[in-house]
């Protein structure tokens, strides 16, 4: 274990950052995996630490090495000083990214993203009606605010993803998500997640009873791929983005399986090593979806904090039930979520072992459905 963490001293870079700036949000999600509210963050024991120590902690990172910095929440716009925590990071040189519902956008705040826009801004739609949007995240009106926000946001030069997370409260929404999301953002495709893992760091969400089965997972998958296909192939695109998804996803399997057995990864990914998560209470984590091993950067300052995190991660050897598995190239499961499901970093998880023995030989050469 010493030579590992030796190895891991010397390769690490924190390249990449995200600061998670509140854990509060003005919706209630069902799925959210990081959603707190303000007296259970009393109860877990910590603070949101102010706009001056978000300021400082920065420029830490930018010293650092820091290129890439991800400012997300909670929702980060329900912060009173998001303005002033913004406008100091925007100015330090950071490729930032910026996630929002954007139901929060008001004239001050577009107005700063105006002057100083982000590289990049993430926008999850939770459903393509009010009716969908007060099932998900409890409020109607959300979702005429959301529309708005992103059609303000999309005046900016930033590029915009646009995501969904798909549910049994909006699953009956997903083909006309797609269409909305290709709507406001000038055909391109969303980002869809299918996958809700249970909550981590005490949040309050209720996955297991909104998620999608593994079953249907898989279903929605294949007819994303549809959806895709109906699209692609009037333009002559298809085969070409079959041979790319094809050999993408094998190159996907090889490294994670690569990775797994690679002594200078924590956990078989980027996490701890070239990226990392400060959290809303101030613990550095290796990802958002992380806990078990953290040190205090607030406390100690970034650089020792970032050095001391690999003497915190006690990762045991790889479940050789599942280094063996055949469907390996198919498991969503990672240390991450292996933890928020099972409270272990490695082994097998129920859900992800039907999800992945559920996909069955397909290829994209053919025409979906048949």
């Amino acid at each position: 274990m010493k030579d590992d963490l030796v190895m891991n001293q010397l390769t690490r870079i924190p390249l990449s950052g995200t600061f998670e700036l509140t854990a509060r949000c003005n919706l209630r999600c069902k799925m959210c995996l990081v959603r707190l509210d303000p007296g259970r963050m009393a109860e877990l024991g910590g603070r949101e630490r102010t706009a001056a120590e978000w300021i400082d902690m920065a420029s830490q990172v930018k010293r650092a090495g820091t290129l890439r910095l991800l400012l997300t929440g909670g929702e980060p716009m329900l912060r009173e000083d998001f303005s002033e925590i913004y406008e100091a990071i925007a100015g330090m040189g950071f490729y930032l990214t910026l996630y929002t519902n954007a139901s929060m956008l008001n004239e001050e705040i577009f107005g700063l993203l105006r002057r100083l826009p982000p590289h990049k801004l993430g926008v999850t739609i939770y459903g393509a009606s009010a009716e969908t949007y007060k099932n998900v995240s409890g409020d109607a009106n959300a979702y005429e605010k959301t529309i708005k926000g992103i059609k303000r946001l999309s005046e900016l030069p930033s590029e915009i993803d646009l995501q969904t997370t798909i549910i049994k409260d909006n699953l009956s929404d997903f083909d006309a998500i797609l269409k909305l999301g290709a709507a406001l953002n000038k055909g391109k495709k969303m980002d869809v997640s299918r996958i809700v893992t249970m909550p981590v760091r005490g949040a309050q969400a209720d996955a297991a009873g909104c998620r999608l089965s593994p079953e249907e997972n898989v279903a929605l998958h294949f007819h994303e791929v549809k959806y895709l296909y109906e699209k692609l192939q009037p333009l002559g695109k298809w085969q070409e983005f079959a041979e790319y998804f094809i050999a993408k996803d094998k190159q996907q399997a090889s490294a994670k399986r690569v990775r797994e057995r690679s002594k200078p990864y924590l956990y078989g990914c980027e996490a701890g090593v070239d990226s990392y998560c400060i959290s809303w209470d101030g613990r550095l984590l290796g990802c958002q979806l992380l806990d078990g091993a953290w040190t205090l950067p607030f406390e100690t300052g970034f650089e020792q904090a970032w050095n001391d995190f690999p003497n915190q991660v006690r990762l045991p050897k790889p479940d050789e039930t599942c280094v063996r598995c055949e469907m390996s190239g198919n498991c969503a499961a990672c240390p991450a979520t292996r933890l928020a499901e099972t409270g272990s970093l490695t082994g097998p998880v129920d859900y992800f072992c039907r999800e992945a023995f559920s996909i069955q030989p397909f290829s994209l050469r053919e025409k979906p459905g048949k």
